[in-house]
């Protein structure tokens, strides 16, 4: 069984995500950045929420991608907690 993935994982994940939908350099982008700096609309949430499934193998719904207020931490804390639990 594997382990499951940590923030530190999971918040690289979101980095390298939203520099390719954004454009920027991925190592421009700070943990302590807000989603609202990328703005994240719904179909870029579900579409956030697919490949996240693909890379996790763990569902979670877009809203999670759609927290505007959410650091990449803070939101990277949160579904790595949510993908420990789902994994138990």
């Amino acid at each position: 069984m594997q382990e499951p993935f940590g923030a530190t994982q999971i918040g690289r994940w979101i980095i390298v995500y939203l520099a390719v939908i954004s454009g920027e350099d991925s190592d421009a982008i700070a943990l302590d950045a807000n989603l609202s700096a990328f703005d994240i609309d719904s179909v870029d949430a579900v579409e956030m929420a697919m490949q996240f499934e693909k890379a996790f193998n763990c569902q979670i719904g877009a809203e999670f991608f759609l927290r505007d207020e959410a650091t990449i931490q803070q939101l990277a804390d949160e579904l790595a907690v949510f993908v420990a639990t789902s994994a138990a």
